[in-house]
């Protein structure tokens, strides 16, 4: 059996986006239930929302740039060696 390690991170990436899209809409139809609240309140809960959303997705991507660039030195690494070895 074998095991696609992309999946994970789509899945996790697919989790967090729909749960982004959940907040927002919940907070727009909240917006519209007919109570009057200060425009400043909703927009700081919106605001807050959304850093902790953009957080919670830049978790994932953060690792992979670190793990690519890792990946990317090793590689230079195993060129240098083999152009030496062949000089």
């Amino acid at each position: 059996m074998k095991f696609n390690r992309g999946n994970g991170m789509k899945k996790s990436l697919l989790t967090g986006m729909t749960g982004v899209f959940l907040l927002v809409a919940f907070m727009i139809l909240a917006g519209c239930s007919g109570e009057k609240e200060e425009a400043g309140v909703v927009e700081q809960a919106s605001d807050k929302v959304a850093g902790k959303a953009a957080e919670y997705l830049n978790k994932p991507l953060d690792a992979a740039k670190k793990s690519q660039a890792a990946q990317n030195a090793q590689n230079q690494k195993l060129d240098d060696v083999l152009q030496e070895a062949g000089n």
